[in-house]
Order: structure tokens, then sequence, then C-alpha cells
């Protein structure tokens, strides 16, 4: 495989990647925005530091 071959398709890959992991990103933080906001029983629950002591 010549460079300049290897050289394009490395770059496509890299943009690629980058593409998919931008929109992976963005559609987290939305749907964790969504979250948020939905009533009482679909709430995101806070847990308390005694259940997890890790996460001090």
């Amino acid at each position: 495989m010549p460079k300049d071959e290897l050289k394009e398709t490395l770059s496509k890959t890299l943009k690629a990647v980058i593409i998919i992991y931008a929109i992976l990103l963005g559609l987290f933080y939305v749907v964790n925005m969504l979250t948020d906001k939905l009533p009482k029983p679909y709430h995101k629950r806070t847990i308390s530091a005694e259940v997890t002591p890790w996460l001090k």
C-alpha cells in the first residue's frame, strides 16, 4: 500500500472515529439532561454515602 493511500485511509478513519465519538458524547448529554427532568417514579435517585462508601 503506498504511503499516500495509507495516509488517506488513516485520515478518513480518524475523522469517522471522531464524528462517532462526538455523536455519542452529545447523545449521552442529551439523554442525561432529559432523564433529569423525569417525574417522581422515574427520576434519578441520589444514593447516600453510607450505601456507597467508594463514591466519597
